[in-house]
This record gives structure tokens, C-alpha cells and sequence, in this order.
């Protein structure tokens, strides 16, 4: 990368953390920070139970006495002696930042794990800039690679995803971009029969299935470009890239497993995937595939509609100039066959918003393309305009504080009120109301949903404890009552 390059994409990039710097340490609540709650309570039990405690797995719910599941649920799949587990992803996304933490002797907080996430859009946005240089221009002076690093750092979907709302499904895009970067080298140059360039696509591929299922769909897709180009030429390399590729997948799936299956028996494992995939995946859809559908368009156009009408718009002006060039069927192929199949396998699941950031890497790929086809100083002007309409949109989804109607602050108050009251022998239940997780995390406790007494009184008697507090939402605000398992 040139200096001038680097130098560019650094300020890019600082400048893109001042334009989160207000959604940065205010109170978790809105818009996917649920999943940085769920991972802050997995950490914080780590660091304060220890690793081995919980022999390595996600534990979502606090392990005090009051705070444990009664034994009735341990018939539930991700349960093991009342305490909840999350088993939807590897757990590499949750191991790094525990590592930082311990290393450096802090307790898991918001902050620290979102500038854990901030660090990493740096990188992925270098990776990005450095396959676009690899494969979509003719010579080292063009713009297109400094055009998609910039445009990545400043769309809606990551300027969020990468750093207040984080969660294995989002952390992937790190890894898979880097396992991209290896890719498109080694098919690019030549060098698939090199053990070397063997052994850095298996540890980038091993990472990132290691850390969720996207590093799966992106074997597939190497499997299929290996499968044709020793069809084609009989080269018996491509047959060693196979054997890298799923060897890389199957240790990061078979450590997983081992891992998990620590905490629970492989009858509840399974139970707890065929499970989940119901819910996320795309067969036996009850309304068909069309409302779906749907939302997923949506989600490209909240996380990405600045870039989208450039890709286009610029893709049917220039679109003679763009299909000559050499290396974009192989990018469009690396970077967009594992996203179609994220979406085709796990329809339901892309109805969350995230589910999109994945995209990225290939709209912003082609929309720099386009840009590097203007004059140059049209093209630095509708960089910048297309930045600033990524941020714009960005306040749009996320406004800042003091424009949000208060709806930063209602769970962490909610948690905090709860603390204050509990005592650490009290069992805690809400009333008629289940609370998100961002609530539990500032409370630091289990928090039991019950629709009236009978279940509270049924619930501290199989808990085996005398007394819980029992919080009900009226007119607006918070009361609480206590309970004893013998009134």
C-alpha cells in the first residue's frame, strides 16, 4: 500500500470513530446491543467464575443460588445445572475479548468491547483495500482500492456492526475478509499448489469457521472454484486445496464441539442446533419465502443503500469497462457466493439487520470500481458524498443521544434499579414482562419472567430459595414486591 494510501485510510478511519465517539460507552439498549450484552455476560462469567468453570462455554445466565434455573429445566438443550448456554456459534468471537480483558486485568465492560470491535473494522477495511488492488485494477496507481476501503468504513451497517453491537455472527466478517484476502491471492497468482499458500487460506479459513458458520459457506465456495479448475486442468493441487479446506473446517467444528460437549451430552447439543436451525433456517417456512425476502432487501438498503446506488448506477454507465476486467468474476465469486448461501441456507435468521454486513465487502468492492472510472476529481467528490450519506443514515437508524427519546437509558436504568434492590440471595422475577438482555446485564442477575404468584412461590420452591423480588412495570414505572416461598 502506498504511504499516501495508508495515511488516507487512517484518517478515514479516525474519523469514522469521531462520528461514533457519542454512541460509544452510553447505556446498551437499541438496535442489536443485546447481542453486546449477551457476550458481556458470557465474559463477566468467565472472569469472575473462572474459564474452567464453565468448561469453556457461553454461560447467558448468572450463577449465584438465587440465580440459577430450577432443576425441572435441565431437560433444556443449552442447560447444565441451571445455568443457560448459548451454542448458536463457535466460541472464537468470545475468547479474544476474554483474553484481552484477563490480560489486561479489567473487568468486561461496554466500552472495552466495543473498542475491541472498532479495532477490527481497521483491519477488514485494509483487507478489503488490499483484494480490490489484487484483483479489480490494471495497474498499483488506480483508485479503486483506496475508493472501497473508504466507502467501507463509513456505511451505515459498518460503521455499527463493528463497533457498539457485536456477537460472533457480526466479529466473522474480520476473518472472513482476511480468508478472502488469502483467496483471491492464491487463485489470483497461481499458488495453490504452494504448501505455504496452503497453510495461510487453512489457518485463515480455521479462524473463521472457528468463529461461525460463514467460514462453512465459504469452504463451499472454494470447493466449487477448486472442483472446476481441476476439472479444467487435472492439476492436483486443487485436490490438496480441497483437503486443506475441509480439514481447516472440520478442526474448527470438531474443537467446537468438543468444547460444548464439556457442558452438555451430545443428544442436548444436537437437540439444541436442530433447534435453532428451525428458527433461523430456510426450510419449512410456514408463509413462504417472499416476506423474508423482503426484509433482507430492507436490511441492504438500512445497512447500505449509499454505496447500492453508486454499485448500480455506476455498474450500468461503466458496465463495458467493468466486465473486461480480469479479476471480477473471480471476486464476485469469493465474495458473493458465501453471502448467497448465508441467505439461502438461513433465511429466517436474515431477517435480522445484521445479517447484511456481509455484503459489504462486494457492493463497496464494485462501487470503487465504478468510482475509479470517473474523472478524478468526480470521483473524490462522490466518495465524499457517498460517505456522508452513509453517516447520515447512520444517525438516521441510530440518532444520538439526546435525540432518541430517552431509549438509551431504560434498560440500564431498569438493571440498575433491580441491583440496588435484589439481595444476592433473592431470586428476581418480572412480572408479566420479559426484559432484554442489556437489562440483565446491568443488574447482574438472573431475571425469572412469572404471570403471577403461584409461579413465583412454584419457582423458588423447586429453586430451593425463601424469597425473590418480583418487579412489575405500572404506569411507566418499576415497582417491586417480595415474596417468600412459605406466605
Amino acid at each position: 500500500m502506498p504511504r499516501r494510501d495508508l495515511y488516507i485510510v487512517l484518517f478515514a478511519f479516525a474519523l469514522s470513530v469521531a462520528v461514533r465517539v457519542p454512541q460509544l460507552n452510553r447505556p446498551l439498549s437499541a438496535h442489536h446491543e443485546l447481542c453486546t450484552a449477551l457476550v458481556l455476560i458470557v465474559l463477566h462469567n468467565w472472569y469472575t467464575d473462572g474459564f474452567a468453570a464453565h468448561h469453556g462455554g457461553p454461560a447467558i445466565s448468572f450463577s449465584g443460588a438465587a440465580d440459577r434455573y430450577p432443576p425441572s429445566t435441565e431437560d433444556a438443550p443449552g442447560m447444565r445445572a441451571g445455568v443457560a448456554y448459548y451454542f448458536s456459534h463457535p466460541p472464537l468471537a468470545y475468547d479474544l475479548p476474554y483474553l484481552l480483558f484477563a490480560i489486561t486485568g479489567v473487568a468486561p465492560n461496554a466500552l472495552g468491547l466495543e473498542l475491541f470491535n472498532l479495532f477490527f473494522h481497521l483491519t477488514t477495511a485494509f483487507c478489503l483495500y488490499l483484494i480490490v488492488k489484487e484483483l479489480l485494477t490494471k495497474d498499483a496507481a488506480s483508485r479503486a482500492p483506496l475508493f472501497s476501503a473508504v466507502l467501507y468504513l463509513f456505511m451505515p451497517a459498518p460503521l455499527w456492526f463493528h463497533s457498539n453491537a457485536y456477537m460472533s455472527d457480526m466479529f466473522v466478517q474480520n476473518f472472513w475478509v482476511l480468508n478472502l484476502l488469502v483467496s483471491v491471492r492464491m487463485f489470483n497468482r497461481g499458488t495453490v499448489g504452494s504448501w505455504r499458500a496452503l497453510l495461510a487460506f487453512g489457518a485463515t479459513l480455521f479462524l473463521t469457521a472457528y468463529t461461525s458458520w460463514p467460514g462453512v459457506f465459504a469452504a463451499m465456495t472454494v470447493s466449487v472454484l477448486a472442483l472446476w479448475r481441476w476439472y479444467s486442468s487435472r492439476d492436483l493441487a486443487y485436490v490438496k486445496l480441497l483437503f486443506v479446506t475441509w480439514t481447516a473446517v472440520a478442526l474448527a467444528l470438531g474443537i467446537t464441539a468438543w468444547r460444548y460437549l464439556q457442558v452438555v451430552d451430545a443428544d442436548a447439543l444436537w437437540a439444541y442446533y436442530t433447534g435453532r436451525f428451525a428458527v433461523r433456517g430456510t426450510s419449512g417456512l410456514v408463509d413462504g419465502p417472499w416476506s423474508h425476502l423482503g426484509q433482507l432487501m430492507v436490511n441492504y438498503r438500512t445497512g447500505y443503500l449509499p454505496v447500492l446506488l453508486v454499485a448500480v448506477a455506476l455498474g450500468i454507465v461503466f458496465r463495458k469497462r467493468i466486465m473486461n476486467l480480469p479479476g471480477l468474476g473471480l471476486f464476485v465469486l469469493l465474495a458473493g457466493l458465501p453471502v448467497l448461501l448465508d441467505h439461502a441456507f438461513l433465511l429466517q435468521y436474515a431477517d435480522h439487520d445484521f445479517a447484511a454486513l456481509k455484503g459489504g465487502i462486494l457492493l463497496c468492492g464494485l462501487a470503487a470500481v465504478g468510482l475509479a472510472n470517473l474523472k478524478s476529481q468526480s470521483s473524490s467528490a462522490l466518495v465524499v458524498a457517498t460517505c456522508l450519506g452513509g453517516v447520515l443514515y447512520f444517525y438516521r437508524t441510530n440518532p444520538l443521544p439526546g435525540h432518541d427519546d430517552d431509549r438509551y437509558a431504560q434498560e440500564r436504568d431498569m438493571g440498575l434499579a433491580i441491583a440496588a434492590e435484589a439481595r444476592p440471595e433473592e431470586a428476581v422475577f418480572t412480572l408479566g414482562f420479559t426484559p432484554e438482555p442489556q437489562v440483565q446485564w446491568y443488574a447482574k442477575r438472573t431475571l425469572f419472567r412469572v404471570d403471577g404468584p403461584l409461579q413465583v412461590r412454584a419457582l423458588l420452591g423447586a429453586q430451593g430459595t425463601t424469597t425473590g423480588v418480583v418487579f412489575e412495570q405500572r404506569d411507566g414505572a418499576l415497582i417491586h414486591q417480595r415474596i417468600s416461598a412459605t406466605d
